[in-house]
């Protein structure tokens, strides 16, 4: 019996997210494995950091993603391989789609966020949830390959669409097929400095990448985007990257949620609603809110995994205290990528081996 446990507490860890592999990993390297159960809709969870790079074709499928039943196999962990579709805090159950139903002592959420498009539209190609985007991916293909796609935009000048731009026009080089970046405020990344902003704008002219900023979509009909403003911009298919939208049934459970529907928590990633709840990654409403990036949740593991272990053992919980300034890695999918921290950035082959060192221990970590 592990050191500090009593009576064996079930954990349902729902979601196989970026925090959630490495409270598997560690819990069951402490030997709590057997109370723990995972409940994920796919086997396979992709590492959104090394998503650009599958995409120009520099990763295969296992490359950038972990094998869920194989890391629970090593932690003593149940898996199961379905949805969950409620939860019923007072009960303390979860609803899953087989139609089972699991009881819970702790319970654990980091199950990611949906496509959040504008209202109204329901066509094109969403990058969320990233564990499916595969699949689309071959969608893209398979129209390039029919010769059906000779225009395609990227939607959402954040981090994610810059990248996914980039890595488009590698993966259709050399067939014709323009790639436009289109997005609502008048610059790409807003967020990052003035440097990454002034780098991207560059390398995107060399790139042979369209930019449209300050372009609202409010449509997609008829093979044309449509701002707010009335502009149209003609494009064959559309990849959406824009904001995250949390998962509808959340709004069914009864949890405290924030005005968009993630489970607000406080410092320690507990529900501030029930305190037999944890919720990490983008699901998670921080008290101190951060953009809905990979790596936060991944800097959220080692703080949930103790909480997880401390809230077993009924020790006093640890505060996530997430970073004031954060790395910023942007591969720019040509054996290059931009670094922004500070308010400053640099460009380089050297970054992207950097990046890939980074991304690569993160992967093997959970195959080990």
């Amino acid at each position: 019996m592990a050191e500090g446990r009593t009576t064996p507490v079930p954990v349902i860890l729902l979601g196989g997210g970026h925090a959630h592999v490495e409270v598997v990993r560690r819990l069951g390297e402490l030997g709590f494995g057997a109370q723990i159960t995972l409940v994920s809709p796919s086997r396979h969870a992709p590492y959104s950091g090394m998503l650009p790079g599958h995409i120009s074709g520099e990763y295969s499928f296992d490359d950038f993603h972990i094998d869920l039943a194989a890391l629970c196999t090593r932690a003593g962990v149940t898996f199961l391989e379905t949805t969950a579709t409620g939860i019923d805090p007072e009960q303390r159950v979860v609803s899953l789609a087989s139609g089972e139903t699991l009881g819970y002592g702790l319970l654990s959420i980091d199950i990611g966020s949906t496509p959040s498009l504008p209202k109204g539209i329901s066509t094109g190609i969403s990058v969320k949830p990233i564990a499916s985007f595969a699949d689309r991916l071959a969608r893209l293909d398979a129209l390039a390959g029919e010769g059906r796609l000779s225009t395609l935009a990227v939607v959402g000048q954040g981090v994610a669409g810059v990248e996914v731009a980039f890595a488009l026009k590698r993966r259709l080089e050399g067939r014709g097929i323009g790639v436009s970046l289109v997005g609502r405020t008048a610059e790409p990344v807003p967020e990052r400095s003035r440097w990454s902003r002034r780098l991207l704008e560059r390398e995107m002219r060399k790139a042979g990448i369209a930019h449209h900023p300050a372009f609202d979509v409010v449509a997609f009909r008829d093979g044309e985007l449509v701002s707010r403003d009335g502009r149209r911009l003609a494009v064959d298919e559309v990849v959406w990257t824009t904001s995250s939208g949390a998962p509808a049934f959340l709004r069914e459970t009864g949890l405290l949620l924030d005005d968009m529907g993630f489970i607000r928590v406080d410092h320690t990633l507990r529900s501030l609603s029930h305190r037999d709840v944890f919720a990490a990654g983008d699901v998670a409403s921080l008290p101190d809110p951060r953009p809905k990036a990979g790596v936060f949740a991944v800097r959220q593991g080692p703080v949930l995994t103790a909480n997880i272990h401390r809230s077993l053992s009924q020790k006093r919980l640890k505060p996530y205290c997430p970073q004031s300034y954060w790395l910023v890695l942007i591969s720019l999918s040509d054996g290059r990528a931009i670094a922004d921290k500070w308010g400053l950035a640099i460009s380089g082959a050297w970054v992207a081996r950097w990046k890939y060192r980074i991304d690569s221990r993160f992967i093997q970590k959970y195959r080990r």
